[in-house]
């Protein structure tokens, strides 16, 4: 309150003690002496739309009143909700979380020398924070009815929502909740559709639409949409068989047999033989058959069962293998070794074959004694037996003995399984005659031999404790073979970083991640978050930022993974930015006594930390400042310190040329300040002089009158 405006209300009081009555002109004066432009005001100003169980603060600020009396209160008292805090200028009124009993219309009431302003503001309080969820009744199946629901939780106000349910953009059905009764919670809302797949809904796009159009609150997003791809399940189809190199062989060939079918979810393949008592073999579980060395015995139907454990359904196909030759036994091996071979067949004349009736034909041929190990190209004599009615041939082949040699020995698929894959392990052996092939997985403390059909064991679930080594062993009458293979988690995982680890904002980066391992791993990218979580960032050995930005820094994850266990290796990126933010200070002010010390403080955010200076500028001899973490001191200013100081910073990232501030100190000698104090005394007497005398002419009316009114008063006489 204003000197004069003290003034007159003391003498307004001793006038109440006297039970004289206070002139209009008086009370009129008063008030516009002490009035001033008191307001109060809102943040937000009028409404506001929360989300529940979020964070809502109302902040009631004054205006031109330094330390005016807060309080809030709601619309028809009902309680607050929440907590006040206030300070000299504000009130701040906290609703955390914000509930449903936090939706009415709050009141802010400020007093400043009994002076009552108000404010209200209007909050709305929504439920709309997640996307809907489609879920199935059951699993769908092709010609078999079911149905599709989407559904939204913890939506408010439920009445207001709407439900669109689509397929590849048509609508299938559609649903608004205006009719049903309101409630004063959170509802969990749904819309169905019941359909019966077909082959046609296969792949399709199902998409939920949910959407609170309220058109007086202001809240993003009101829509909201979710879609999901339709997995309809149905029996193998189509199951049929591929014969490489076709499905009549010559005895020592490789015979591949593939069986590939359609079916959803996937089909387990099964392979069958049947036997010549017309009982059925059961040989491998996979989708591909190899056998590396066929024999006279391979020969027979081969059957492919396609089998969908989920529909319990099952497709059936066959093939028939004619395998055509014949081998030398163990027995021969000697013999043929030591000696030579002669075929003699029966001789015929050199007469039309078409016109014989009973004649035969003699072939010799001679083997000489081979001068090396291993195999030799084949050799066949043709013996025929013709008349009018029949022509046949019979071949024989020929080889040279040969201990086992192990060709190939691998493990299928060769990159990344999951657990619960199939996996096959092949060993391919050529020697003559047939070798013996035993698998083993060896470890520590025992050898386990594996069953295998020609060299082939299958995994048909694999999992860590099929991790080891495996030794394929081909042996035969001529010597035998070994090879080692092994079946391990990824191990030796490396991280590399191009151009380096530290980068400067907005250059590019590669990393590449490498791990061993059998099967090949699987490498995957991650970032360590400050949550204490991962977030996932690529399948690839490589990952590229091309445009490093300050949020890129961190700690990268790689992570190698097969089906025999996981292996992390993590690298930190440094990104160096350029100083930003600059704010500079200076202590006590920019105008300083002569002898008092001046202190200029600079910050700024970048990384690495940066160099700061502080030359002066403006004059003929420039002077840089030392700077200790940002500050300078000016010790005992003098004129010879008025100037103009540049803010210079820099480091590895950049010089910050882009925020350069600069800041003047003015050095003020000291003054005399008798003659402002009298001024400002002055002043206040001038005012003091036209109030005293209004009071004492007022006073004089109302002693000689008892009172005194300006409407009563008589009209001045000119």
């Amino acid at each position: 309150m204003s000197f004069l405006a003290f003034f007159i209300v003391q003498h307004l009081q001793k006038f109440r003690q006297m039970g004289r009555i206070i002139p209009s002109a008086t009370v009129l004066l008063l008030v516009f002496v002490t009035s001033n432009a008191f307001e109060i005001h809102l943040t937000p100003e009028h409404k506001v739309a929360v989300q529940l169980g979020k964070k809502l603060e109302l902040i009631c600020h004054s205006r031109d009143c330094e330390s005016p009396e807060f309080s809030w209160r709601t619309q028809f008292d009902n309680p607050l909700g929440g907590t006040t805090n206030n300070t000299r200028s504000s009130s701040v009124l906290t609703m955390d979380p914000v509930d449903l009993k936090n939706e009415h219309e709050y009141v802010c009431s400020a007093t400043c020398d009994n002076v009552k302003k108000e404010k209200n503001i209007k909050v709305d309080v929504y439920s709309f924070s997640s996307d809907p969820v489609i879920e199935f009744s059951t699993p769908l199946y092709v010609g078999e009815k079911a149905s599709i629901t989407c559904i939204v939780h913890r939506v408010y106000p439920s009445d207001r929502l709407e439900m669109q349910l689509e397929k590849d953009g048509s609508v299938l059905a559609k649903k608004d909740f205006s009719a049903e009764e309101i409630t004063e919670t959170t509802e969990i809302k749904s819309l169905t559709w019941t359909f019966i797949p077909t082959f046609e809904d296969i792949g399709k796009e199902i998409t939920c639409v949910a959407e609170l159009p309220i058109d007086d609150m202001e809240f993003e997003p009101k829509k909201r949409h979710i879609s999901q791809r339709l997995s309809v399940n149905f029996g193998p189809q189509n199951t049929n068989i591929t014969v490489s190199p076709s499905n009549t062989v010559t005895q020592g060939e490789t015979l591949m047999l593939t069986c590939r079918t359609t079916s959803n979810p996937s089909a387990r393949i099964v392979w069958r033989k049947e036997l010549s008592d017309s009982s059925v073999q059961h040989i491998i579980d996979n989708e591909t058959l190899i056998i590396p060395h066929t024999l006279m015995s391979d020969s027979g139907l081969f059957i492919c069962e396609a089998i969908n454990d989920a529909m319990n359904k099952t497709e059936r196909t066959t093939v028939v293998i004619s395998v055509q030759g014949m081998s030398l036994q163990d027995s021969d091996v000697a013999g043929l070794m030591k000696h030579n071979i002669s075929v003699s067949c029966g001789e015929a004349p050199a007469s039309s074959w078409n016109s014989l009736q009973d004649q035969s034909l003699t072939a010799s041929i001679q083997i000489r004694k081979p001068k090396q190990m291993g195999l030799i190209n084949t050799l066949t004599t043709h013996y025929y037996f013709a008349n009018y009615f029949s022509f046949n041939r019979k071949s024989f082949l020929f080889f040279s003995a040969a201990a086992p040699r192990i060709t190939e020995f691998s493990i299928q698929p060769s990159t990344a399984v999951e657990e619960g894959d199939n996996v096959t392990i092949l060993c391919s052996v050529e020697s003559n005659p047939a070798a013996r092939i035993v698998l083993r997985r060896k470890s520590d403390s025992e050898d386990t031999v594996l069953y295998s059909e020609h060299g082939i064991v299958h995994i048909p679930s694999v999992t860590f404790l099929h991790a080891g080594t495996y030794e394929c062993e081909a042996k035969n009458a001529l010597g035998e073979s070994k090879m080692a293979a092994a079946l391990n988690g990824p191990r030796n995982t490396t991280v590399s970083v191009t151009p380096s680890n530290s980068v400067k904002e907005g250059e590019a980066v590669t990393m590449t991640c490498s791990s061993n391992g059998n099967p090949s791993p699987e490498i995957s990218w991650a970032k360590q978050l400050t949550n204490g979580k991962s977030q996932f960032l690529s399948k690839d050995a490589t990952l590229t930022i091309n445009n490093v930005k300050a949020d890129d820094w961190g700690l990268y994850e790689c992570v190698g993974v097969n089906q025999f266990g996981r292996e992390k290796k993590t690298v930190e990126l440094i990104v160096q930015v350029p100083s930003q933010n600059t704010a500079e200070l200076i202590y006590p002010s920019d105008n300083v006594d002569e002898g008092e010390n001046a202190t200029i403080m600079s910050t700024t955010s970048s990384n690495p930390l940066p160099q700061i200076s502080l030359p002066k500028v403006q004059s003929s001899n420039t002077t840089i400042l030392s700077s200790q973490n940002g500050s300078s001191t000016l010790y005992s200013d003098t004129e010879n310190y008025t100037s103009t100081y540049l803010i210079a910073i820099d480091n590895e990232a950049g010089n910050n040329t882009d925020v350069i501030d600069t800041v003047v100190i003015a050095i003020v000698k000291k003054k005399d300040y008798i003659i402002p104090v009298i001024v400002v005394l002055s002043c206040l007497s001038a005012m003091a002089v036209p109030a005293l005398s209004i009071l004492v002419y007022v006073s004089r009316k109302a002693k000689i009158n008892g009172s005194y009114s300006i409407v009563n008063a008589p009209k001045p006489c000119v």
